[in-house]
């Protein structure tokens, strides 16, 4: 998956202002809400730089690769970094290294950002609640936050679910990247997408009540689909919905009206 936006999402999933009669943001977590967006932003930006800083390195690395074989540069890369070695190990290593020494300046910075984001998570309402939650943490709640923004300006979970990458279009089919006036009526972006999927995999992993879910929605899809594969996706696609949908309303729970 890849790798975000305004606080409040009307029904079509674009920025808006939250609707009458829905819990507004206490102006005690208002600051600390827009201060997380703009750190998340940060934090994403950063990353963007750290994963093309690697892709720079590598490829320099491919062309002392014998036919630019891939394999071989990936074993370059590796033993230029001190995994494994490699006659061109040195080589490699002056090419790559104001690349790498950058990438890891970048790395110790947005360390120091996510450890904000997490104390930041730690104000919101919903905090506790999460903590408790198996394979999910404050940075995690983070992302949610840095890119859907206050989630009492949504009116109900489907529009925190689109506001995600996880709604089900009028026409039946999943919410996606498309062309044309209909990228405009998904409103996808495939790093809120991205958010909600690698949060869905920790779940799976960690175990728990959510993994629960999970298993038995994956008994229910593999008798609709072809694939194992296909289940598992329609598995945690649903896991992550639920998650997001329980997520609100702890926080509509927790937060002042």
């Amino acid at each position: 998956m890849a790798e975000n936006s305004e606080i409040g999402v009307r029904a079509d999933g674009e920025s808006g202002h939250a609707q009458p009669g829905i819990h507004a943001t206490s102006a005690a977590l208002a600051a600390p809400i827009a201060e997380l967006r703009e750190q998340w932003r940060r934090r994403q930006a950063w990353h963007r730089a750290e994963k093309a800083l690697t892709l720079q390195a590598k490829a320099l690395c491919r062309r002392l690769a014998e036919g630019g074989d891939k394999a071989e540069a990936d074993r370059i890369y590796k033993a230029a970094l001190g995994t494994g070695s490699h006659q061109m190990a040195d080589v490699a290593l002056a090419a790559i290294f104001p690349l790498t020494e950058a990438r890891d300046g970048i790395a110790k910075h947005r360390a120091t950002v996510e450890k904000r984001l997490v104390k930041l998570a730690k104000v919101l309402p919903v905090a506790p609640w999460v903590e408790e939650t198996r394979g999910v943490g404050l940075l995690s709640l983070a992302a949610i936050v840095g890119e859907a923004g206050d989630l009492s300006a949504y009116a109900n979970p489907a529009k925190l679910w689109k506001r995600m990458g996880l709604a089900v279009m009028p026409d039946g089919g999943r919410q996606r990247r498309v062309g044309g006036v209909e990228a405009l009526d998904h409103g996808y972006s495939p790093a809120r997408r991205c958010v909600m999927w690698n949060l869905g995999a920790c779940i799976v992993k960690a175990g728990g009540p959510l993994k629960a879910v999970y298993d038995a929605r994956k008994l229910y899809e593999a008798d609709r689909v072809e694939t194992k594969a296909h289940a598992h996706n329609r598995a945690q696609r649903y896991l992550e919905k639920r998650f997001l949908r329980d997520l609100w309303s702890a926080w509509r729970r927790a937060s002042p009206c």
